[in-house]
């Protein structure tokens, strides 16, 4: 309905610029080295490069704020962006371990420019067709405030919004190494499972593997399990448990050895039998 409104044509009424910030993310040996969340004094790029303790008990360092991208989704690393997070977190802590990093990444923020917040309006377009643009950094926190101000905003305009009585809310599960000892004797009675540790890392088990590739929405590759149990997420990166990973994701979805996906489809982690096997 959005590009019949719009007969093809850019909406004019803002422009989305891609901005790339780039990470280093550290083992937890580096986790103690900020108890909170550090930021340095902001400027025109943004909240500036950040030092800052993770739930998970690592430590992470950046972003940087770079607008010179081949496409806008690019999320690769560059030395020169890596190099400009490492120097300017110096400012904030000078003793963190950059030898302990275990993994970079980059995240690409849709900005506007010249308007510092958030755009939240009605599509100048297309009636009840609400923008919400230029969601930076407090996106996801801001997530929950958003439905809310959308069906004000809906209401306010005449709408009448109807509650879906048969919603399904699916409590994300306990893991598995932060239960008590007697909580884990337990579950392990009552699935075996559970006394298997798939990942050494961050001592994830298969049962939990298992668990999340059998939900409502499921957990169907190997980043997909990482997202959803940690599998992947310790110092050694899946190197140890992705091949194990990979086994379950086979064997409980019946795939092929090509169907298993790293991540997004086509992300193909076995391209073609090794010479001699059958």
């Amino acid at each position: 309905l959005y590009r019949i409104a719009l007969k093809d044509k850019k909406d004019a009424s803002f422009d989305i610029t891609p901005c790339v910030g780039e990470y280093y993310l550290l083992d937890r040996e580096e986790g103690n080295v900020a108890n909170h969340v550090l930021f340095q004094c902001p400027n025109h790029l943004g909240k500036g490069v950040l030092v800052s303790p993770t739930v998970h008990g690592n430590l992470i360092v950046g972003p940087d704020a770079s607008y010179d991208m081949p496409v806008k989704d690019y999320t690769g690393n560059t030395q020169k962006g890596l190099d400009f997070v490492r120097a300017a977190s110096q400012r904030t802590i000078k003793n963190v371990n950059f030898r302990n990093n275990i993994r970079n990444f980059a995240g690409v923020r849709a900005t506007i420019q010249g308007k510092d917040d958030f755009l939240i309006e009605e599509s100048p377009y297309l009636k009840h067709f609400i923008n919400f643009a230029g969601i930076k950094s407090p996106g996801l926190t801001s997530g929950p405030a958003f439905g809310k101000e959308l069906v004000r905003m809906l209401e306010a305009d005449g709408e009448k919004l109807e509650k879906k009585e048969e919603f399904k809310y699916y409590r994300l599960p306990d893991f598995f190494h932060e239960l008590s000892m007697e909580e884990k004797q337990e579950l392990i009675k009552k699935d075996s499972r559970y006394g298997q540790i798939i990942c050494r890392c961050e001592t994830v088990t298969e049962g939990e593997i298992v668990h999340a590739i059998h939900q409502p929405i499921p957990a169907t590759t190997i980043d997909g399990v990482k997202r959803r149990t940690n599998a992947g997420m310790g110092r050694c990166q899946g190197g140890f448990c992705g091949p194990k990973v990979f086994e379950i994701l086979k064997r409980e979805l019946n795939l092929e050895f090509d169907e298993v996906y790293q991540d997004v489809t086509g992300s193909k982690v076995v391209v073609e039998k090794t010479k001699g096997e059958k």
